[in-house]
């Protein structure tokens, strides 16, 4: 009866019919702001996209510059509309003091949650993986746990310090050919950009550690000054370039899928390309690391047992809970070890977060040893 009512509609029909279903909404979206309780300064949200207007608008996309913004002008405790849910009507208390937090982070609070409920982490594939953006606690504690064995073991870092050194002289020795020869420095023909080449170098380092195998970014920035050619194979340093190309992308664009609500995600079509492109993105690494994790197993697989393991996290995360591990002989228990998959996540989260926190640590432990 009701489709047939729908059959005799003429487009005028349509129109004042999603008409009234928006004002409707908006209505009611505005009434419940106005009635909330416990109301809290903040800015003004809009129906479907929360604050997201002042995000792009007011701060180009730039989320921080937002948060700082609503600190200086709305004080210690405020409130922002974010889009997480389909019609951005999700509110989110902001606060900016370490006294209101000592309480509500404890282990007996019954309010304690990570991360926001959305449905982002599961698009993304993350959801109950590795430790940054996993709420599943059980799950967590374990990953947790297995990341600070492998990264926290004496021989891990002695491996840090030694791969510290190499690649610093490394380091060096494309400074020496490219800004300390007398006649470049009168010419004054390259500007040593610290910032970038150290951020080369910190990626080299930490996918050294976690992975166990090289890249060359340091390599191929210094390609871009000379003509003179590496004696790396071209394929392997290409490979390393899209690696880190695409893990630069994910840092970059993966809180689409906690900003951005799943409705403007699945239908509008700039939020969509966007979305899908990361996603695209993310299937790309998942396969590039998959790929490193078998050919590591393989390698194991191939070592004597008599023989030395390599101490990089990777060779460490794979014989976990296996014969391979000695604390797992020495107490004889048995227990799971680690899936492909939390291992791909241990790896991927250790590369992003090791990347941009490490540069002031490379330098110190330099200096010291």
């Amino acid at each position: 009866m009701n489709f047939k009512l729908l059959e005799n509609f003429e487009i005028n029909d349509y129109i004042l019919l999603l008409s009234t279903i928006l004002i409707t909404h908006v209505a009611y979206y505005y009434y419940s702001y106005f009635t909330r309780v416990n109301p809290l300064p903040g800015p003004f949200p809009f129906p479907f996209i929360g604050n997201l207007p002042q995000i792009y608008w007011l701060f180009n996309g730039d989320s921080q510059k937002f948060y700082n913004y609503c600190y200086e002008k709305y004080g210690d405790i405020h409130e922002i509309y974010s889009t997480y849910s389909n019609f951005a009507n999700v509110r989110s208390i902001v606060l900016c003091q370490s006294d209101y937090l000592e309480n509500f982070l404890s282990e007996k609070s019954t309010h304690w949650m990570r991360l926001p409920n959305c449905k982002g982490p599961e698009e993304l594939g993350i959801e109950g993986k590795g430790v940054v953006f996993n709420t599943n606690f059980k799950s967590w504690i374990r990953n947790r746990h297995f990341f600070s064995q492998a990264i926290l073991s004496p021989k891990f870092t002695n491996e840090a310090i030694h791969w510290t050194n190499v690649l610093f002289l490394e380091l060096e020795s494309y400074w020496d050919k490219l800004f300390f020869k007398e006649e470049i420095i009168k010419e004054n023909k390259n500007i040593l950009n610290i910032s970038q080449w150290f951020n080369h170098y910190s990626t080299d380092l930490i996918i050294k550690l976690l992975t166990g195998e090289r890249s060359y970014l340091m390599t191929t920035y210094f390609n871009t000054f000379i003509d003179e050619k590496s004696d790396k194979p071209s394929e392997i340093i290409e490979d390393s370039v899209k690696l880190v190309q695409a893990l630069n992308k994910h840092i970059t664009g993966y809180s689409i899928f906690y900003i951005i609500s799943p409705f403007l995600r699945h239908y509008i079509p700039f939020f969509k390309n966007k979305a899908d492109d990361i996603l695209q993105n993310m299937g790309f690494l998942n396969q590039v690391l998959s790929t490193i994790i078998k050919r590591r197993r393989k390698e194991i697989e191939d070592i004597p047992l008599n023989e030395p393991l390599p101490h990089d996290m990777l060779t460490s995360m794979i014989i976990k809970n296996t014969f391979r591990d000695v604390n797992y002989i020495e107490a004889g228990e048995v227990a799971r070890s680690m899936t492909e998959t939390e291992i791909r996540f241990s790896l991927l989260e250790g590369i992003l977060g090791g990347n941009y926190k490490v540069n002031f640590f490379k330098i110190l432990v330099y200096c010291l040893f």
